[in-house]
């Protein structure tokens, strides 16, 4: 490393000793030593090792000055934070290397794709693709002299907008990209489809979907990919995450009905792992900060595994190797709730838990789990599911699930961590949220029913160990 690459990383440590005392910051997802971090990209599979790119402000807690930060994991929980991958060409007037993808191209040699942001070339007109060359230890990228390698002009009479964050992926011979954006009159969000021998010469091949306004004004990080038989589609339009599964053949995407990926306001930016060697897909995402926090902002979702359920309809579940952070485990089976019993013994609080049941909704009109273990049932500091409303909440968040269609019985699966909350229910739904502590010390959580009764099946909870 250079000297200032150096100063970075004594700086980040320097901060990071200060951030860990705040009871908000999470301990078992990942997230930089300190400072802003955004979107997750190129997350890969190479030489017996994961590796995740993710969007990076190494001076600040907000956004700017955007770097590629790099980690290293062996099993996708415990992670190793190395040195920033990729940093702007100050020499080519680059202020912020944007999201994008790495592969490894046939010579072996890791390559990264993304998006350049300078002066001269604004996200809203200008943006340009870039291509920069890894080391074999993925410890350094050089931006190419052939830059760019895509630019506006690829769509001669097309009128682009707000055009980046390329995802690629190979068939037989020949490199495949998507990109997000928009055209303009009228305004649609749109997924534009490219090809490449060599990913230095691209060709624009034509729109894979034109979206409609009501999904959204602009489309950013599109995934494309391979699920089952089929394939699936996930954009980020600046509200929720959607998705679509469908058919794709010659080039052609046929999409079918657009669902909610994650019905949580602080969820974005998804990118995919092909996971390769165990055979399967793997989600990632941003979660946004926000709240009184300072020297960290945002941290990675924890990973998903996304498969098709006998219907052919999208299932999600996290990813089975967190059961390594488990550690003290407590159950409760077979018992009834109308009103409020705490799920831990009364003198703990809790502030790093996994809960894992099904539970019988019975007659309750009402039920969840309230955070601070009060007769008196705050809706701001717990979740649960309304049944007459079909509405399930987190803390002021709410999704409209139907969970009941089909059986009595809901399986949920929760994750929380200090502020953060990932929430699966019926391996069908997700909702992420933010809720932040109002006792340093962490919660004390209780389930609780309304207007009527709930038979807990089963219900398991864990506290979880830090992986840093």
């Amino acid at each position: 490393m250079n000297n200032r690459s150096i100063n970075i990383q004594k700086n980040l440590r320097e901060i990071n000793s200060k951030v860990q005392q705040d009871p908000q910051r999470p301990v078992y997802h990942f997230l930089p030593l300190a400072y802003w971090m955004n979107d997750p990209n190129g997350p890969i599979f190479y030489n017996g090792t994961y590796h995740l790119f993710y969007q990076f402000n190494p001076f600040e807690d907000t956004w700017g000055n955007i770097h590629w930060g790099h980690a290293i994991s062996k099993d996708l929980v415990y992670w190793k934070h190395l040195p920033i991958a990729l940093k702007p060409c100050s020499e080519r007037s680059e202020t912020h290397c944007f999201s994008g993808d790495c592969i490894i191209n046939e010579e072996g040699t890791p390559i990264i794709i993304y998006t350049s942001i300078g002066p001269d070339k604004l996200p809203k007109d200008g943006a340009e693709q870039w291509i920069a060359i890894g080391n074999e230890t993925m410890t350094k990228f050089s931006q190419a002299n052939e830059n760019p390698v895509m630019s506006l002009a690829i769509h001669e009479d097309l009128e682009v907008k707000d055009w980046r964050d390329p995802f690629l992926w190979k068939e037989g011979d020949s490199w495949y990209a998507v990109l997000g954006g928009h055209l303009v009159s009228p305004t649609r969000p749109v997924v534009l489809l490219y090809m490449s021998e060599n990913l230095y010469d691209w060709k624009f091949l034509h729109p894979l979907i034109i979206g409609s306004k009501k999904r959204g004004r602009n489309w950013e990080c599109p995934n494309f990919f391979k699920l089952g038989n089929r394939h699936m589609l996930i954009v980020s339009p600046h509200g929720r995450v959607i998705y679509s599964i469908g058919e794709y053949e010659n080039r052609e995407f046929k999409p079918e009905k657009w669902n909610i990926l994650d019905y949580g306001k602080c969820y974005y930016a998804t990118n995919i792992l092909e996971d390769q060697e165990k055979e399967r897909i793997i989600l990632l995402g941003w979660i946004k900060g926000g709240g009184d926090i300072s020297g960290w902002n945002g941290c990675l979702s924890l990973p998903r595994v996304l498969f098709l359920d006998p219907n052919e309809e999208l299932a999600i579940e996290p990813l089975p190797e967190l059961k390594r952070l488990r550690n003290q485990h407590y159950q409760l089976t077979n018992q009834s709730i109308n009103n409020i019993q705490c799920l831990f013994p009364e003198e703990n609080y809790v502030s790093a838990i996994e809960i894992k049941g099904e539970i019988d909704v019975g007659s309750s009109n009402r039920f969840g789990i309230c955070l601070n273990s009060q007769e008196k049932i705050d809706k701001g500091y717990s979740f649960g599911y309304d049944r007459d409303e079909k509405r399930f909440w987190v803390g002021k968040e709410k999704a409209q699930i139907d969970l009941l269609s089909y059986s009595s019985i809901i399986n949920f699966h929760i994750f929380i961590d200090h502020s953060v909350f990932e929430i699966y229910l019926n391996n069908k739904f997700c909702i992420s949220s933010r809720i932040y502590l109002r006792n340093k010390n962490g919660f004390r959580a209780s389930i609780f029913s309304d207007a009527g009764e709930i038979e807990i099946q089963k219900l398991d909870l864990w506290t979880l160990d830090p992986i840093w």
